[in-house]
């Protein structure tokens, strides 16, 4: 039976091989990647619109209507849409901001839906109508733009087919706590890895939700936004894409914004995407592959769209790997090549490390306390992989399958202390998914103990990265664990 468990154990590591090795390919790509050229022309700019979709956020709407008011840009071609589907003090707080301190001479929109239909996507939809601008520039609500956000991104646009221009995001709060730290970690990875590298490739990237323009007639020639995803973001990209709009990525152009400052809201946030990728999976796939691109799109586009379904993955090495790293100890596995097994996890491991250090790294002047961070940090965003592993693999299914499940928005608090979000879905004390965290936390703390016990360092990680996890998930979900104000 070991050796059955064996064989299964090195199937899995070879796909995660092979997930790694794609990611390694845009590791080089990204090292070639340039700036992309543009063609400023300061006397005939076009009419833009800025689109804020909102759902309570009265921590934060005041500091981003700031920054969107600084934005340099005229007057007479700037409209700003505030999409506000809020049913708390939000409201009142952006009426008295725009009676009291808008100073600038530019058409702003207060828009209020009878109901919240579509969600983020339906609020977007909703106000196309009524946008007067050629592009329309999208931030949330925790984003703060910077004053040339605008003059940096529209020149890009002098190219007929760019549909999109996205933009990098920064941190407000990187070093607030190490879950931060490690959150950091996984989005710089994204940015300056993945969207780097498939930008110079040429292959599809993404629009982000935030921080980035669209060609408005793009959005209408790919549909327009669509409410029957979690992402409606990516759904809209691919869409877009398929029908030969080009996407231009700036990597020097930052927007910093907020990261969530526990676990809880992290759960909730990684749920969202993740299962949402997994519902643009399920659309969008035949479309990709039965589309006149080039093949090279259709095999990046198809390992961009699986990203989430890596947690299938994530999932089953962590019920194996400690399994499997303990009866070598004992030497009771008999199958070939398993004297090579701690070979095979430190390749595995190494790279997928060092996929992480380009990640964090690339373009930044380093310093050796970010080094220094660096690998904590790193072994906490593998734990937290672990203990949101069995909750996202029930979002990819629950994705994959067609169950619908509400848009739960990520609580963005400025600098305000207090911790509010919505339930997650499915969560609850006596769950099968609760049911599950809490076994899988005792089996790390048995193999914890074992490792320790039996001085093999690889189970100890294990066990480490297991127990940790899920003590997250189940016990300090709204801990916010910061140690300095």
């Amino acid at each position: 039976m070991i050796d059955f468990v064996f064989a299964f154990w090195v199937f899995l590591n070879v796909l995660l091989l092979i997930y790694i090795c794609e990611e390694l390919i845009l590791v080089f790509a990204a090292l070639r990647y340039k700036k992309p050229k543009s063609n400023l022309n300061l006397d005939n700019l076009p009419a833009v619109t800025l689109q804020l979709p909102l759902y309570n956020e009265p921590y934060v709407i005041e500091r981003l209507l700031d920054a969107c008011m600084k934005l340099d840009y005229p007057d007479s071609l700037f409209q700003i849409q505030i999409l506000d589907d809020s049913n708390d003090k939000t409201t009142a707080l952006i009426e008295n901001y725009l009676a009291q301190k808008c100073t600038r001479k530019i058409e702003v929109q207060h828009i209020r839906r009878e109901n919240r239909k579509g969600y983020k996507a339906g609020a977007l939809d909703y106000g196309m109508s009524d946008a007067k601008g050629e592009f329309i520039v999208i931030f949330d609500a925790d984003f703060i733009p910077q004053s040339d956000f605008l003059l940096k991104t529209i020149p890009h646009f002098s190219h007929e087919k760019v549909g999109v221009v996205q933009t990098k995001w920064g941190h407000t709060n990187e070093t607030y706590s190490l879950l931060t730290r490690a959150q950091a970690i996984m989005l710089n990875t994204h940015f300056s890895v993945e969207q780097m590298g498939r930008s110079f490739k040429k292959a599809y990237i993404n629009f982000n939700g935030t921080a980035g323009v669209w060609r408005k007639s793009c959005i209408l020639d790919a549909g327009g936004w669509a409410a029957d995803t979690l992402t409606e973001d990516l759904d809209l990209s691919y869409r877009a894409q398929i029908r030969n709009w080009e996407f231009v990525y700036l990597n020097d152009v930052e927007t910093p914004a907020e990261l969530p400052i526990t676990f809880e809201a992290y759960k909730t946030q990684q749920f969202r995407w993740s299962k949402g990728a997994a519902e643009c999976v399920k659309k969008n796939w035949n479309l990709l592959w039965t589309a006149q691109i080039p093949l090279k799109n259709k095999i990046f586009g198809s390992f961009h769209l699986l990203n989430s379904s890596i947690y299938f993955l994530v999932f089953l090495l962590l019920l194996t790997s400690p399994l499997i790293y303990y009866f070598a100890a004992l030497d009771k596995i008999r199958f070939p090549f398993h004297e090579q097994l701690g070979i095979i996890g430190l390749i595995v491991s190494s790279l997928l490390v060092l996929v992480f250090a380009f990640g964090q790294f690339m373009g930044r002047k380093v310093t050796l306390a970010q080094i220094l961070w660096f690998f904590p940090s790193l072994f906490i965003y593998f734990s937290m992989t672990a203990g949101i592993s069995i909750y996202m693999a029930k979002g990819v299914f629950e994705g994959y399958r067609g169950k619908k499940t509400a848009f739960l928005r990520t609580p963005k608090l400025g600098t305000n202390r207090q911790y509010a979000i919505e339930k997650p879905q499915g969560n609850s004390l006596f769950s099968l998914t609760t049911f599950l965290e809490f076994a899988f936390l005792l089996y790390g703390l048995f193999y914890l103990f074992q490792g320790i016990s039996k001085g093999k360092a690889e189970i100890v990680i294990y066990g480490a990265i297991l127990a940790i996890g899920f003590s997250l998930s189940l016990f300090f979900p709204k801990i916010s664990w910061k140690w300095k104000k």
